[in-house]
């Protein structure tokens, strides 16, 4: 638990700020981080934004105070904080960065606390005043003790309309499909790095409703899917991966069909490593054929370990068969082509 003078200095933070905004990390992901943020952001009318690379999804996305996700690039992050005077930070590193950058962490006049339950993670941190605490416990002390404000709230996001022209679709069509068949009780399994930057175009209402990994390594989706369905059987999931992704662990099909572990795969094909070719030309690394996976049927390959399967040829389709999955009683997977 954080201590009392340490709660009062990020109360005191946030009353005597003119322009305050808050970040929230995997570690606010819980029933009631979630509910405090959510009450400490309409208190103190905050804009909210999620830490760069986030595994979780802390925080409604149509909320109005929700503003989004924090890009990688160190030089981009201090563009966005740079904003505001104060920044509160709860179950986040400051920062997790993923793509290079030579410009400065922080623009000047920025101040940076932070709480979290992680002290190495504190002491990595490059910037910023961090406590060592529990990030939901001090969310809801400060939601309870922070003034409330009559400042204007943040401005409202809206959300660019989709391409829905097929038969190869754009990532935020298909995301815009999945959603309109998904239920606030859905949980999502995310590996498809098409949708890293689009992914708050799914509709989040609660606590662990989307998870992804961590550390940025692949193949983690389909065996993580297995295990988010088994911890919350009351719950339907979804695996989002691409179908570079899943040529990392398809065993984890076995396990499913054996088991029947009711997920819904949805594997989106556009026949590349896609994260790996974006790499390669950053790194300056040589083209070749060895990024190229086209040729392979993943349906095939599920049919193999004994999925039910399904093409879905339009984004209705796809919609259609995201809400059925929330009665199956086994493991199924949908291909979709990705433009």
């Amino acid at each position: 638990m954080l201590a009392q003078n340490t709660l009062d200095t990020l109360v005191e933070a946030l009353n005597g700020a003119s322009a305050p905004a808050l970040v929230l990390g995997p570690g606010a992901d819980t029933e009631e981080g979630f509910a405090a943020a959510v009450a400490l952001a309409e208190r103190a009318r905050l804009p909210v934004w999620i830490a760069p690379s986030p595994p979780r999804s802390p925080f409604p996305t149509r909320h109005r105070c929700y503003q989004g996700q924090l890009p990688s690039a160190a030089g981009a992050v201090a563009d966005i904080l740079g904003q505001y005077d104060t920044v509160v930070c709860f179950g986040a590193p400051v920062f997790r960065y993923h793509a290079p950058s030579d410009e400065d962490f922080l623009r000047p006049g920025v101040s940076v606390h932070a709480v979290t339950d992680d002290p190495d993670e504190a002491a990595r941190a490059p910037f910023g005043r961090i406590a060592i605490g529990d990030p939901s416990d001090a969310l809801v002390r400060v939601a309870a003790a922070v003034a409330e404000s009559d400042r204007a709230w943040p401005p409202a996001r809206t959300r660019p309309e989709a391409d829905t022209s097929g038969p190869h679709f754009t990532a935020e069509a298909i995301l815009d499909a999945i959603d309109r068949g998904k239920t606030d009780d859905t949980v999502i399994a995310l590996e498809w790095t098409s949708s890293d930057q689009l992914r708050d175009r799914l509709t989040i209402t609660r606590a662990k409703s989307l998870f992804y990994c961590a550390a940025g390594g692949l193949g983690w989706g389909l065996p993580a899917a297995i295990g988010l369905r088994l911890g919350r059987p009351d719950r339907p999931v979804v695996a989002l991966i691409g179908d570079g992704a899943m040529q990392y662990t398809p065993a984890a099909l076995w396990t499913a069909a054996r088991h029947q572990v009711a997920v819904t795969f949805v594997v989106c094909t556009n026949t590349k490593y896609r994260a790996l070719e974006e790499f390669s030309e950053l790194l300056h690394v040589p083209k070749g054929e060895y990024l190229d996976i086209s040729g392979l049927n993943v349906l095939d390959i599920a049919r193999g370990y004994g999925l039910d399967t399904h093409r879905a040829e339009s984004l209705d389709d796809l919609t259609d068969y995201i809400r059925q999955g929330a009665t199956a009683k086994g493991p199924r997977m949908v291909e979709i082509l990705q433009r």
